[in-house]
Order: C-alpha cells, then sequence, then structure tokens
C-alpha cells in the first residue's frame, strides 16, 4: 500500500506529468534542494518497488480504457459511414440526389477512420541533424540582420 503522497506522485505520472512536476505536486520537501536533487529524489520514488507496480498497474488500466475507446470510435464511425453510404445509393431516397449533410457524414467518417489508423502520412516534417550546422548569419546582432533585411524589401 502507497502512502497519500506516493499515490499522488503516481498519479500525477499517470496523468502526464514530469517526474520532478509530480514529485513537487505530490508534496515532497524541495525547499532548498537543487532541481538535480528534486530530480534524483523523484527518480528513486519512481523506481521504488511499490511505486513502480502501482505505476504500471494504472498505466495498464489506462491502456485498456484506450484501447477501448478506440475500438468504439471506430465501430461508431464504421456505423455512420456505412448508414450514409446506404442513404446514398438508395435510389427512392431523395430520387436520386445526395444531400450535403449525408455526403459531409460519409467523408468525414472516412477521413476520421483513416487519421485513427494513420492512413496519412505524417504532414509535419522531422528534421535530425547530426553535427554543426553552418549559419552565415550566426555571428551578426539584430541591427545587422535588420539592415541586411531592410535590403530585401
Amino acid at each position: 500500500m502507497l502512502t497519500p503522497k506516493q499515490e499522488k506522485f503516481v498519479q500525477g505520472l499517470v496523468a502526464g506529468l514530469s517526474q520532478r512536476k509530480a514529485y513537487i505536486n505530490a508534496g515532497y520537501s524541495t525547499k532548498g534542494h537543487t532541481e538535480t536533487t528534486i530530480d534524483a529524489n523523484a527518480s528513486r520514488l519512481f523506481n521504488n518497488s511499490k511505486v513502480l507496480a502501482r505505476f504500471n498497474e494504472l498505466m495498464s488500466q489506462h491502456k485498456e480504457k484506450a484501447l477501448w475507446t478506440r475500438e468504439q470510435a471506430i465501430n461508431d464511425l464504421i456505423w455512420v459511414k456505412e448508414q450514409a453510404r446506404n442513404s446514398m445509393i438508395d435510389e427512392k431516397f431523395d430520387n436520386g440526389y445526395v444531400r450535403q449533410g449525408t455526403s459531409t457524414a460519409y467523408i468525414n467518417a472516412i477521413k476520421e477512420l483513416n487519421a485513427l489508423e494513420d492512413v496519412y502520412p505524417d504532414k509535419t516534417q522531422n528534421i535530425n541533424i547530426n553535427g554543426e550546422l553552418n549559419n552565415p548569419f550566426g555571428g551578426l546582432t539584430t541591427e545587422q540582420l535588420a539592415r541586411l533585411a531592410d535590403g530585401y524589401e
């Protein structure tokens, strides 16, 4: 069984706080301690077998809940997509015309399903540079950069 502070620390970690922030929010004393000491204490607390076991237990529960939520979201989106599709192909409905709301629901359901299944490639660029980057303007002052920029207006 954890102490109230240990439980609050674990709850903070599960909520996404850093070890340092969870340690501080849990009410552990930080007065007179450096950030390095606080980090070391938080790390030592996290590695306590009871604390780590509780953290793993809560994360496991959290993952199970997230998987259910994802599965349910997918099932609901598939249902919306199929209902919209059936409505669009039913010739008797609206004399063969497709309502904008129905087509929008269909398209949005497909987009959301694709996003959940990671069908679209990442739209952000991740650039990793190993070594030094040569910046020819790195040594210039703000005033010098402003004068250069004025020349391009």
